[in-house]
């Protein structure tokens, strides 16, 4: 299914959940925030978000800095 991640087209081979797209980008959900067609997605919701061809996803990266 065709996606837009952050900005740039992203073809997802995997199910259609919002778990198997950040297995597939290797990104550990516990250290992103999320957005799907500009709504923020809860951590507690996440496991429900069911991706249509499409979506638009924001992954937002924590860094840390000094």
């Amino acid at each position: 299914m065709k996606l837009t991640v952050n900005g740039e087209t992203h073809v997802h081979k995997g199910n259609a959940t919002l778990p198997a797209l950040l297995t597939e980008l290797k990104v550990d959900g516990n250290r992103v925030a999320i957005m799907v067609n500009d709504d923020v997605v809860a951590k507690d919701e996440r496991a429900s978000i069911v991706l249509k061809t499409g979506d638009r996803v924001e992954l937002l990266m924590f860094a840390g800095g000094g």
